[in-house]
């Protein structure tokens, strides 16, 4: 399962069959698109930007970007007046489970404590952090 990071490229890399649809759970967008007839519009223009869907079947964007939309996998913190999460630059998706770690224990390990302090922090206001770290 896989986490995208951005509604236009995510939909070019399924379009593309880079990834496939079923294996997205969510997309974190920077969208803030409030209804079907806003997200039309959105992916009409990313069809003409030439880093999204330009060049790529109009009909298969529109059919994979709605079905997003419309099934709710599209999460956009701007509409919930929820701060974007910090990504690293040019990262589309993110694997939510690292793959092949049965028989390597340190990926194993690395990866319970990485998930350990992930939700130890998760959604921490900032003023908060600030103020912890500044105790001693």
């Amino acid at each position: 399962m896989k986490i995208g990071f951005s509604f236009g490229r995510c939909i070019r890399d399924i379009v593309n069959g880079e990834v496939d649809y079923d294996d997205v759970a969510w997309i974190i967008s920077g969208t803030a698109v409030k209804d079907a007839e806003a997200a039309k519009f959105v992916i009409q223009d990313y069809l003409y930007r030439p880093d999204y869907l330009y060049g790529l079947d109009e009909e298969k964007c529109y059919e994979v970007g709605m079905r997003l939309f419309n099934e709710g996998k599209v999460f956009q913190p701007r509409l919930q007046d929820i701060r974007a999460f910090r990504i690293p630059e040019g990262a589309v998706w993110a694997d939510m489970f690292p793959t092949n770690m049965a028989n390597n224990h340190s990926a194993k390990t690395a990866w319970d404590a990485y998930r350990f302090m992930l939700h130890m922090t998760a959604q921490v206001p900032e003023d908060v952090k600030e103020n912890w770290k500044g105790q001693t």
